[in-house]
């Protein structure tokens, strides 16, 4: 996650640090999670609903190419501002790291990567 800039290496102290957790995956493996419970707590949401349906479709009228994207890691491709970035620092046991990318588990990720997406 280093190397795919999804993560960074804080060597100084922050107000705010999350632990993280091991959770069991169905196939014997684990995932290690950051616990955002705390930060969670302090989010302030704001709303990006879903368009209609009718108006999407009305898009598409006269339209002669279609496409079908997947975002691959959506989330992960919404960066964090860095004030954002320091409040998203995580504890482990190899040092303290922060997101540089709208982590999976944050209250408002879903609403933020939809206003992202009905941007392009």
């Amino acid at each position: 996650m280093v190397e795919e800039k999804v993560i960074t290496l804080v060597l100084n102290l922050t107000e705010w640090a999350s632990p993280v957790v091991i959770v069991p995956k169905s196939d014997g493996n684990v995932r290690i999670c950051v616990d955002l419970v705390e930060l969670n707590k302090n989010v302030m949401r704001q709303l990006h609903p879903l368009p209609k349906a009718e108006y999407t479709l009305n898009l598409l009228v006269g339209a002669k190419t279609f496409s079908k994207l997947d975002a691959n890691s959506g989330f992960w491709q919404i960066p964090l501002d860095k004030k954002s970035s320091y409040l998203a620092t995580f504890i482990t046991s190899f040092g303290r790291f922060r997101l540089q990318r709208l982590p999976f588990g944050i209250f408002s990720a879903p609403e933020d990567f939809q206003e992202g997406c009905l941007k392009c």
